[in-house]
């Protein structure tokens, strides 16, 4: 039966359809598209090759071009990543401020990847300045003054007497207002004029300027530069003292 069915013309042409076109008389060759042309010119001429060869160099080139890219935007948004403190690190923060008395140098040494700048930077962030200023009263200054005569100028450990007041508000007060070798007079001719000099020379260093001077405090310097000699020798006004019509 199965021979039977081989031997069925109708079958034959059903399932072998190729049979058709055996003959090379049975159909015309179409011409080569450009890229058959291409194709076919690689396996037979050295020109469709170094065709092809131009084109993998372009195309490697602009993978590489894409991959040089993508690495540098991977590379900064790590250190992005790096740079985003966490919370553990916050916490970290806070108590080594505490420990180490905010010397920052030394606090740097126990954040990792993180410098002394960094750290100032951001503890400024999570603790925002606060309103600290403090009234003083005159038995509080007289206890600063016996302070300092007993155990010196050791700003941390008389802050601590006080408990609510910091060494530095300690130190401020003490320097700018209670020390017995504050000069009272009123200032001369030549302290604007070396103030003036080192201003120029050095910038606001007020400590520095201060110690050249005998009996003025750095913050009498500041605000001797800012309220007469800024608009007096250099014709500038002070921002906060313009009065706007």
């Amino acid at each position: 039966m199965f021979s039977n069915m081989l031997s069925d013309s109708n079958f034959q042409d059903e399932v072998f359809p190729y049979q058709k076109f055996s003959s090379s008389q049975s159909f015309e060759m179409e011409p080569f598209s450009d890229f058959e042309q291409n194709c076919h010119l690689s396996f037979n001429t050295n020109e469709g090759s170094q065709f092809q060869d131009a084109e993998d160099r372009e195309m490697m080139f602009k993978i590489k071009e894409d991959d040089t890219s993508l690495n540098a935007l991977n590379q900064d948004l790590m250190k992005r990543k790096q740079k985003i403190w966490n919370d553990e690190e916050d916490s970290r923060l806070k108590y080594l401020f505490v420990e180490l008395s905010g010397k920052w140098n030394e606090i740097a040494k126990h954040m990792p990847q993180r410098n002394a700048s960094q750290c100032q930077q951001r503890w400024r962030r999570i603790n925002p300045p606060k309103d600290t200023r403090h009234i003083w009263k005159q038995e509080e200054d007289d206890k600063l003054k016996q302070l300092v005569q007993d155990i010196g100028k050791q700003w941390m450990k008389i802050a601590k007497c006080f408990g609510n007041i910091t060494g530095k508000q300690v130190r401020d007060r003490y320097i700018n207002k209670l020390d017995k070798s504050i000069n009272k007079q009123p200032w001369t001719y030549e302290e604007d004029m070396l103030i003036l000099d080192q201003y120029n020379i050095n910038g606001p260093k007020w400590t520095k300027i201060s110690n050249q001077l005998q009996g003025r405090p750095e913050n009498h310097v500041k605000n001797r530069f800012y309220s007469y000699i800024k608009r007096n020798f250099l014709g500038e006004q002070n921002r906060y003292q313009i009065i706007y019509s």
